[in-house]
């Protein structure tokens, strides 16, 4: 009896192990290379990949067509700088978890791994920057050129946006906007305020002498 009570618990535990929940950190990639860290389940990993897979077949149509307004707008001096921008990528980063809390703590450590290299590679352009003296010129050509590629990326999210019915999600970056459909006329009218009438004038009463 007490051999059949051990092998119902060791079973007990067996099923508690694979009911437990398994995730892993995911490194997801944005479409301007900004790097971050999310802790998913398989389904919510899936339905990420999803995203992403229609998000790649959405890109090269608005990519082009991002290029050819940018073109056609004749105050764009410089020209389209949109070929740094690549569409959303997601890849395990860590085996499966059957705790969160181990996940959480996988997820924070290489955030700050990140966080540091960031850091260290912005103080030695810092550094570069002073050392080499550069011209106003030259400040302000690369100044251009940034402020170039962020508008493209922003052109190039919209019109994905656009084709897919939802913003591409953006570390860092507001993500561009999807067209919203126009309330109905029903609901236009329950917006508006209603006119107050005018106030009617009493008639003045005649004093009798």
């Amino acid at each position: 009896m007490k051999m059949k009570a051990l092998v119902a618990v060791a079973l007990t535990g067996l099923v508690g192990l694979v009911r437990a929940e398994m995730v892993s950190v995911v490194q997801i990639t944005d479409m301007r290379g900004q790097v971050g860290y999310e802790v998913m389940n398989r389904d919510e990993l899936n339905a990420v990949l999803k995203e992403i897979k229609e998000e790649t077949a959405a890109f090269a149509p608005a990519f082009a067509d991002s290029k050819k307004e940018w073109e056609a707008n004749k105050d764009n001096k410089l020209p389209f700088q949109g070929n740094r921008v690549k569409p959303r990528s997601a890849k395990k980063v860590s085996p499966d978890i059957n705790s969160r809390e181990k996940a959480d703590k996988k997820k924070a450590q290489l955030e700050d791994r990140t966080s540091t290299k960031q850091i260290e590679e912005l103080a030695k352009e810092e550094k570069k920057a002073k050392l080499s003296k550069p011209k106003e010129e030259d400040v302000a050509k690369e100044e251009a050129r940034t402020k170039a590629f962020d508008e493209a990326f922003a052109l190039i999210s919209k019109k994905m946006g656009d084709k897919l019915g939802r913003p591409v999600p953006s570390f860092g970056f507001a993500p561009a906007e999807v067209k919203k459909e126009e309330p109905k006329k029903d609901e236009k009218k329950k917006e508006e305020p209603k006119k107050e009438e005018p106030k009617k004038e009493e008639p003045k009463k005649v004093e009798k002498k």
